[in-house]
């Protein structure tokens, strides 16, 4: 990959710049009602084997909300949030195998089953489409480097220690969880594509167009197995979990989404089918019987 370095980026800022605003509505989806350290960053209760710590997801997410935030309040409140997670975000990004940089978990996760050390697709992107929002609002060059290395996770596989997997077809999704066998997270998949996407925008890198458009392609060959039929399912984790209603609705606006960064109207399609689903009480009862199925057959 040829990379434009910081200082020519910096010559040009104003015309990659990306809008602070991230394209994401956390409302009715999180309310970011967590316990903070006294640096202001969310200390979230990991379950009793491991206690509360940090999560670099939840903590990149609750910058992006406190930034969307601040664009509508200009509060200094709302500005020192976001100062405060960006600090932690550069201060606790890691070389990670090769060329690449990552916020590495440092905990073991049961359900699906990577030991720590670990990286996740979402943090990775997240992480970037926050960085890059925050650098127009405080320049530091290390947030522009951080989003380069932070970015190399999406060109390798998990064997390799990036985030790449493939559907059954061959086509790359990006893995929230790097497990085995794969767990395929759709919202995680998604919100990692927005990060490749953000990344695109500002630094205009050719390679990284042609991966998101590569994902893209994918994703839509293989959407449907997602598709019970009445619901969607969560992830493609042998456990086929049905997604919350909570996450069918942002599986819904993360199509909706992508249906407005590349003009297809199959994402806009998909959207309308699956908020169908949502209102349709038939479509609920089928989930709530099959969740109470799930729990039970997961407890066996």
């Amino acid at each position: 990959m040829t990379e434009k370095t910081v200082a020519e980026n910096n010559e040009t800022a104003q015309e990659y710049r990306i809008s602070l605003v991230y394209p994401f509505n956390w409302n009715g989806v999180e309310n970011f009602d967590y316990d903070l350290d006294d640096r202001g960053i969310p200390f979230v209760d990991m379950g009793k084997k491991f206690g509360f710590g940090y999560n670099p997801i939840t903590i990149a997410q609750y910058g992006l909300f406190s930034l969307q935030r601040y664009t509508q309040s200009k509060s200094e409140a709302c500005l020192q949030k976001v100062q405060n997670i960006s600090c932690w975000l550069a201060d606790n990004f890691c070389d990670w195998r090769g060329d690449m940089g990552a916020w590495i978990y440092d905990f073991d996760l049961d359900f699906y089953g990577p030991k720590a050390p670990w990286i996740s697709g979402m943090a990775q992107g997240q992480g970037i489409s926050f960085l890059l929002r925050m650098f127009q609002i405080q320049p530091e060059n290390r947030f522009l480097e951080i989003s380069q290395r932070a970015y190399r996770a999406f060109l390798y596989p998990v064997s390799e220690g990036g985030v790449v997997s493939y559907f059954p077809d061959g086509s790359i999704i990006f893995e929230e969880y790097p497990t085995n066998p794969p767990s395929q997270v759709l919202n995680g998949h998604i919100f990692a594509l927005l990060g490749i996407f953000d990344y695109w925008e500002y630094w205009k890198e050719q390679s990284a167009k042609e991966l998101f458009q590569t994902a893209i392609n994918g994703l839509k060959k293989n959407l449907q197995r997602y598709d019970t039929g009445y619901w969607n399912l969560y992830d493609l984790h042998p456990t086929r979990r049905l997604a919350s209603p909570m996450y069918m609705k942002v599986h819904v606006q993360l199509l909706d989404i992508l249906a407005e960064v590349t003009g297809d109207l199959f994402f806009e399609k998909t959207a309308k089918k699956w908020k169908n689903h949502l209102a349709n009480p038939i479509c609920r009862f089928r989930w709530l019987m099959g969740k109470s199925i799930e729990k039970i057959r997961l407890q066996l």
